[in-house]
Protein backbone atom coordinates (compact mmCIF):
# COMPACT_ATOMS: atom_id res chain seq x y z
CA UNK A 1 0.00 0.00 0.00
CA UNK A 2 2.87 2.34 0.86
CA UNK A 3 4.59 1.71 -2.47
CA UNK A 4 1.26 2.29 -4.24
CA UNK A 5 0.85 5.67 -2.56
CA UNK A 6 4.47 6.74 -3.19
CA UNK A 7 4.24 5.81 -6.85
CA UNK A 8 0.95 7.67 -7.20
CA UNK A 9 2.41 10.84 -5.64
CA UNK A 10 5.52 10.54 -7.76
CA UNK A 11 3.52 10.61 -10.96
CA UNK A 12 1.69 13.76 -9.91
CA UNK A 13 5.06 15.40 -9.30
CA UNK A 14 6.92 14.41 -12.43
CA UNK A 15 4.23 13.94 -15.05
CA UNK A 16 3.56 16.99 -17.22
CA UNK A 17 1.04 17.41 -20.00
CA UNK A 18 3.42 18.27 -22.79
CA UNK A 19 2.89 18.22 -26.53
CA UNK A 20 2.21 14.69 -27.76
CA UNK A 21 5.02 13.11 -29.71
CA UNK A 22 4.64 10.71 -32.56
CA UNK A 23 5.72 7.22 -31.65
CA UNK A 24 4.58 3.77 -30.65
CA UNK A 25 1.21 3.99 -28.94
CA UNK A 26 1.36 2.29 -25.54
CA UNK A 27 -2.09 3.22 -24.20
CA UNK A 28 -5.23 4.65 -25.78
CA UNK A 29 -7.73 6.48 -23.58
CA UNK A 30 -10.69 7.31 -25.82
CA UNK A 31 -9.07 9.76 -28.30
CA UNK A 32 -5.99 10.37 -26.15
CA UNK A 33 -2.76 8.39 -26.44
CA UNK A 34 0.29 7.72 -24.28
CA UNK A 35 3.25 6.68 -26.41
CA UNK A 36 6.05 4.36 -25.36
CA UNK A 37 8.49 7.24 -25.82
CA UNK A 38 6.48 9.46 -23.45
CA UNK A 39 6.30 6.68 -20.90
CA UNK A 40 10.06 6.06 -21.02
CA UNK A 41 10.73 9.79 -20.61
CA UNK A 42 8.58 9.83 -17.49
CA UNK A 43 10.49 6.82 -16.15
CA UNK A 44 13.75 8.71 -16.69
CA UNK A 45 12.46 11.58 -14.52
CA UNK A 46 12.01 9.35 -11.49
CA UNK A 47 14.63 10.06 -8.78
CA UNK A 48 17.34 7.42 -8.49
CA UNK A 49 16.25 6.32 -5.02
CA UNK A 50 12.73 5.64 -6.35
CA UNK A 51 13.63 3.77 -9.52
CA UNK A 52 13.47 0.45 -7.69
CA UNK A 53 9.68 0.82 -7.68
CA UNK A 54 9.57 0.56 -11.48
CA UNK A 55 12.47 -1.80 -12.04
CA UNK A 56 10.20 -4.79 -12.70
CA UNK A 57 7.44 -5.35 -15.25
CA UNK A 58 4.79 -5.24 -12.52
CA UNK A 59 6.29 -1.97 -11.25
CA UNK A 60 6.10 -0.45 -14.73
CA UNK A 61 2.54 -1.67 -15.11
CA UNK A 62 1.53 -0.02 -11.81
CA UNK A 63 3.28 3.20 -12.83
CA UNK A 64 1.50 3.19 -16.19
CA UNK A 65 -1.82 2.67 -14.42
CA UNK A 66 -1.17 5.82 -12.37
CA UNK A 67 -0.43 7.71 -15.61
CA UNK A 68 -3.79 6.62 -16.96
CA UNK A 69 -5.52 7.72 -13.75
CA UNK A 70 -3.67 11.04 -13.96
CA UNK A 71 -4.93 11.63 -17.53
CA UNK A 72 -8.50 10.75 -16.52
CA UNK A 73 -8.45 13.11 -13.55
CA UNK A 74 -6.99 15.95 -15.61
CA UNK A 75 -9.66 15.43 -18.23
CA UNK A 76 -12.38 15.66 -15.58
CA UNK A 77 -10.78 18.80 -14.14
CA UNK A 78 -10.89 20.43 -17.58
CA UNK A 79 -14.52 19.42 -18.07
CA UNK A 80 -15.49 21.04 -14.78
CA UNK A 81 -13.27 24.07 -15.51
CA UNK A 82 -11.58 23.76 -12.15
CA UNK A 83 -8.79 26.06 -13.29
CA UNK A 84 -11.23 28.97 -13.44
CA UNK A 85 -12.27 28.66 -9.77
CA UNK A 86 -11.13 31.49 -7.54
CA UNK A 87 -9.68 29.13 -4.91
CA UNK A 88 -7.68 27.37 -7.61
CA UNK A 89 -6.36 30.65 -8.99
CA UNK A 90 -5.41 31.83 -5.49
CA UNK A 91 -3.51 28.63 -4.78
CA UNK A 92 -1.87 28.76 -8.20
CA UNK A 93 -0.73 32.33 -7.52
CA UNK A 94 0.74 31.26 -4.17
CA UNK A 95 2.63 28.40 -5.82
CA UNK A 96 3.88 30.70 -8.56
CA UNK A 97 5.13 33.22 -5.99
CA UNK A 98 6.94 30.48 -4.11
CA UNK A 99 8.58 29.16 -7.28
CA UNK A 100 9.67 32.67 -8.25
CA UNK A 101 11.23 33.22 -4.82
CA UNK A 102 13.00 29.85 -4.92
CA UNK A 103 14.31 30.55 -8.41
CA UNK A 104 15.72 33.98 -7.62
CA UNK A 105 17.34 32.69 -4.43
CA UNK A 106 18.81 29.74 -6.28
CA UNK A 107 20.22 32.11 -8.89
CA UNK A 108 21.62 34.64 -6.41
CA UNK A 109 22.57 32.46 -3.44
CA UNK A 110 23.53 28.96 -4.61
CA UNK A 111 25.83 30.31 -7.31
CA UNK A 112 28.05 31.89 -4.64
CA UNK A 113 28.48 28.87 -2.38
CA UNK A 114 31.48 27.24 -4.02
CA UNK A 115 33.66 25.50 -1.41
CA UNK A 116 37.18 24.22 -2.05
CA UNK A 117 38.93 21.25 -0.45
CA UNK A 118 41.21 23.74 1.29
CA UNK A 119 38.13 25.36 2.87
CA UNK A 120 36.93 21.96 4.07
CA UNK A 121 40.30 21.04 5.60
CA UNK A 122 40.53 24.41 7.33
CA UNK A 123 37.09 23.86 8.88
CA UNK A 124 38.06 20.34 9.97
CA UNK A 125 41.25 21.53 11.67
CA UNK A 126 39.44 24.39 13.42
CA UNK A 127 36.66 22.11 14.71
CA UNK A 128 38.59 18.90 15.21
CA UNK A 129 37.26 18.33 18.73
CA UNK A 130 33.77 18.01 17.27
CA UNK A 131 34.95 15.01 15.25
CA UNK A 132 36.33 12.99 18.15
CA UNK A 133 35.05 9.44 18.49
CA UNK A 134 34.49 8.13 22.03
CA UNK A 135 35.98 4.92 23.36
CA UNK A 136 34.36 1.84 21.85
CA UNK A 137 34.36 -1.75 23.02
CA UNK A 138 33.73 -5.00 21.21
CA UNK A 139 31.78 -7.51 23.28
CA UNK A 140 30.48 -11.02 22.89
CA UNK A 141 27.63 -12.40 25.01
CA UNK A 142 25.66 -15.51 25.83
CA UNK A 143 21.97 -14.86 26.54
CA UNK A 144 19.66 -17.36 28.27
CA UNK A 145 16.21 -17.19 29.84
CA UNK A 146 16.98 -18.19 33.44
CA UNK A 147 19.71 -17.50 35.96
CA UNK A 148 20.12 -21.23 36.55
CA UNK A 149 21.00 -21.77 32.87
CA UNK A 150 23.47 -18.90 33.08
CA UNK A 151 25.15 -20.48 36.10
CA UNK A 152 25.51 -23.80 34.29
CA UNK A 153 27.14 -22.09 31.29
CA UNK A 154 29.34 -20.04 33.62
CA UNK A 155 30.62 -23.28 35.11
CA UNK A 156 31.46 -24.61 31.66
CA UNK A 157 33.39 -21.41 30.86
CA UNK A 158 35.35 -21.73 34.10
CA UNK A 159 36.37 -25.21 32.99
CA UNK A 160 37.82 -23.70 29.82
CA UNK A 161 35.13 -24.37 27.24
CA UNK A 162 35.05 -22.03 24.23
CA UNK A 163 32.83 -18.95 24.71
CA UNK A 164 31.83 -18.69 21.05
CA UNK A 165 30.91 -22.38 20.83
CA UNK A 166 28.75 -22.15 23.94
CA UNK A 167 27.04 -19.04 22.57
CA UNK A 168 26.19 -20.85 19.33
CA UNK A 169 24.83 -23.80 21.29
CA UNK A 170 22.91 -22.16 24.14
CA UNK A 171 22.30 -18.45 23.48
CA UNK A 172 18.74 -17.40 22.62
CA UNK A 173 20.07 -14.44 20.65
CA UNK A 174 19.07 -15.43 17.06
CA UNK A 175 22.38 -14.13 15.67
CA UNK A 176 24.48 -16.16 18.10
CA UNK A 177 24.16 -19.31 16.00
CA UNK A 178 26.03 -17.46 13.24
CA UNK A 179 28.39 -15.09 15.01
CA UNK A 180 28.88 -16.77 18.37
CA UNK A 181 27.30 -13.87 20.26
CA UNK A 182 29.56 -11.18 18.79
CA UNK A 183 27.97 -7.70 19.13
CA UNK A 184 30.76 -5.83 17.36
CA UNK A 185 32.13 -2.45 18.43
CA UNK A 186 29.73 -0.06 20.10
CA UNK A 187 30.20 3.34 21.82
CA UNK A 188 28.81 4.28 25.20
CA UNK A 189 25.07 4.85 25.27
CA UNK A 190 24.04 2.32 22.61
CA UNK A 191 23.21 -0.65 24.86
CA UNK A 192 20.77 -1.15 27.72
CA UNK A 193 22.19 0.33 30.96
CA UNK A 194 22.63 -2.94 32.88
CA UNK A 195 24.57 -4.57 30.05
CA UNK A 196 26.64 -1.47 29.38
CA UNK A 197 27.53 -0.97 33.04
CA UNK A 198 28.78 -4.54 33.36
CA UNK A 199 30.69 -4.35 30.05
CA UNK A 200 32.39 -1.09 31.12
CA UNK A 201 33.91 -2.86 34.14
CA UNK A 202 35.80 -5.24 31.86
CA UNK A 203 39.34 -3.86 31.44
CA UNK A 204 41.27 -6.65 29.73
CA UNK A 205 40.53 -8.36 26.44
CA UNK A 206 39.26 -11.87 27.17
CA UNK A 207 37.85 -10.94 30.58
CA UNK A 208 34.30 -12.16 31.33
CA UNK A 209 31.59 -10.60 33.46
CA UNK A 210 29.43 -12.05 36.18
CA UNK A 211 25.86 -12.95 35.28
CA UNK A 212 23.99 -9.81 34.20
CA UNK A 213 20.19 -9.50 34.20
CA UNK A 214 18.42 -7.29 31.65
CA UNK A 215 14.91 -7.22 30.19
CA UNK A 216 16.11 -9.72 27.56
CA UNK A 217 17.21 -12.36 30.06
CA UNK A 218 20.52 -13.30 31.69
CA UNK A 219 23.85 -12.50 30.02
CA UNK A 220 27.45 -13.48 30.36
CA UNK A 221 29.66 -10.90 28.64
CA UNK A 222 33.16 -11.23 27.26
CA UNK A 223 35.39 -8.32 26.21
CA UNK A 224 36.78 -8.92 22.72
CA UNK A 225 38.47 -5.60 21.93
CA UNK A 226 38.85 -1.92 22.79
CA UNK A 227 39.17 1.17 20.60
CA UNK A 228 40.47 4.19 22.52
CA UNK A 229 39.07 7.66 21.84
CA UNK A 230 40.22 8.89 18.43
CA UNK A 231 39.56 11.60 15.86
CA UNK A 232 37.42 10.70 12.88
CA UNK A 233 39.52 11.11 9.74
CA UNK A 234 39.01 14.07 7.43
CA UNK A 235 37.97 11.81 4.54
CA UNK A 236 35.19 10.26 6.65
CA UNK A 237 33.57 13.61 7.44
CA UNK A 238 34.49 15.56 4.32
CA UNK A 239 31.02 15.31 2.75
CA UNK A 240 29.34 16.18 6.04
CA UNK A 241 31.52 19.29 6.44
CA UNK A 242 30.81 20.34 2.86
CA UNK A 243 27.07 20.13 3.42
CA UNK A 244 27.29 21.99 6.73
CA UNK A 245 29.49 24.76 5.30
CA UNK A 246 27.21 25.16 2.29
CA UNK A 247 24.19 25.59 4.55
CA UNK A 248 26.00 28.12 6.75
CA UNK A 249 27.25 30.06 3.74
CA UNK A 250 23.80 30.08 2.13
CA UNK A 251 22.26 31.41 5.35
CA UNK A 252 24.88 34.13 5.53
CA UNK A 253 24.42 35.13 1.89
CA UNK A 254 20.63 35.07 2.23
CA UNK A 255 20.72 37.39 5.24
CA UNK A 256 23.07 39.75 3.42
CA UNK A 257 20.96 39.67 0.24
CA UNK A 258 17.70 40.39 2.10
CA UNK A 259 19.39 43.20 4.03
CA UNK A 260 20.57 44.77 0.76
CA UNK A 261 17.10 44.56 -0.77
CA UNK A 262 15.60 46.30 2.25
CA UNK A 263 18.18 49.09 2.14
CA UNK A 264 17.64 49.71 -1.57
CA UNK A 265 13.85 49.82 -1.25
CA UNK A 266 11.76 52.59 0.28
CA UNK A 267 9.66 50.82 2.88
CA UNK A 268 7.02 52.71 4.89
CA UNK A 269 5.17 50.94 7.69
CA UNK A 270 2.16 52.41 9.52
CA UNK A 271 2.88 50.81 12.86
CA UNK A 272 -0.09 52.47 14.54
CA UNK A 273 -2.37 50.11 12.60
CA UNK A 274 -0.72 47.16 14.28
CA UNK A 275 -2.02 48.36 17.66
CA UNK A 276 -5.57 47.41 16.71
CA UNK A 277 -6.75 43.91 17.64
CA UNK A 278 -7.64 43.35 14.04
CA UNK A 279 -6.15 45.65 11.40
CA UNK A 280 -8.95 47.65 9.77
CA UNK A 281 -11.55 46.76 12.43
CA UNK A 282 -14.05 49.37 13.66
CA UNK A 283 -12.96 51.41 16.68
CA UNK A 284 -14.41 50.02 19.93
CA UNK A 285 -16.28 52.33 22.35
CA UNK A 286 -14.30 53.56 25.31
CA UNK A 287 -14.51 51.71 28.62
CA UNK A 288 -17.60 52.76 30.63
CA UNK A 289 -19.45 54.29 27.68
CA UNK A 290 -23.07 53.19 27.39
CA UNK A 291 -24.40 51.97 24.11
CA UNK A 292 -28.04 51.73 23.14
CA UNK A 293 -29.17 48.15 22.63
CA UNK A 294 -30.73 47.49 19.30
CA UNK A 295 -32.67 44.33 18.46
CA UNK A 296 -30.91 43.99 15.15
CA UNK A 297 -30.11 40.51 13.89
CA UNK A 298 -26.47 39.68 13.61
CA UNK A 299 -25.36 39.61 9.99
CA UNK A 300 -24.62 36.16 8.70
CA UNK A 301 -21.04 35.46 7.67
CA UNK A 302 -20.61 35.34 3.95
CA UNK A 303 -19.44 31.96 2.65
CA UNK A 304 -16.55 33.56 0.80
CA UNK A 305 -15.37 35.61 3.79
CA UNK A 306 -11.76 34.90 4.73
CA UNK A 307 -10.21 35.27 8.21
CA UNK A 308 -8.42 38.52 8.90
CA UNK A 309 -4.67 38.59 8.29
CA UNK A 310 -2.81 37.26 11.31
CA UNK A 311 -5.95 35.78 12.92
CA UNK A 312 -5.59 32.22 14.17
CA UNK A 313 -8.42 29.72 13.74
CA UNK A 314 -9.88 28.91 17.14
CA UNK A 315 -10.17 25.18 16.58
CA UNK A 316 -6.78 24.72 15.00
CA UNK A 317 -4.89 22.11 16.96
CA UNK A 318 -1.18 22.46 17.43
CA UNK A 319 0.82 19.56 16.04
CA UNK A 320 1.65 17.34 18.98
CA UNK A 321 5.01 15.88 19.69
CA UNK A 322 5.04 12.32 18.36
CA UNK A 323 5.57 9.58 20.86
CA UNK A 324 8.97 8.02 20.90
CA UNK A 325 9.12 4.82 18.94
CA UNK A 326 11.58 2.13 19.79
CA UNK A 327 14.13 1.68 17.04
CA UNK A 328 14.19 -1.75 15.39
CA UNK A 329 16.84 -3.99 16.86
CA UNK A 330 19.67 -5.04 14.57
CA UNK A 331 19.88 -8.26 16.53
CA UNK A 332 16.52 -9.57 17.75
CA UNK A 333 17.70 -10.42 21.21
CA UNK A 334 20.71 -8.10 21.37
CA UNK A 335 20.68 -5.75 24.38
CA UNK A 336 20.13 -2.62 22.34
CA UNK A 337 19.12 0.47 24.26
CA UNK A 338 15.63 1.89 23.73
Amino acid sequence: MKKYFLCFCLIFLVFACSKKENGTILVTIDNDNITLEEFNKELDKIPTNMKMLVATQSGKKNYLDRLVVKRLLLREAKKEKVDSDKDFQDRLADIKDQLLIESVLKKRINADTSITDADLKKYYDANKENFKRDREINTRHILVKTEEEAKQIQAKLQKGENFSDLAKKYSIDPQAAVNGGDLGYHPKGTLVPEFEEAAAKLTKVGQMSAIVKTKFGFHIIKLEGVKPPAYVSFDEVKDFIKQKMAQEKQSELLEKYISTLKKEAKITIKEELLKEEKPGAAVKPEAGAKTEAKPEAKPEAKPEAKPEAGAKPEAAAKPGTPEKVEKPQTKDAAPAKK
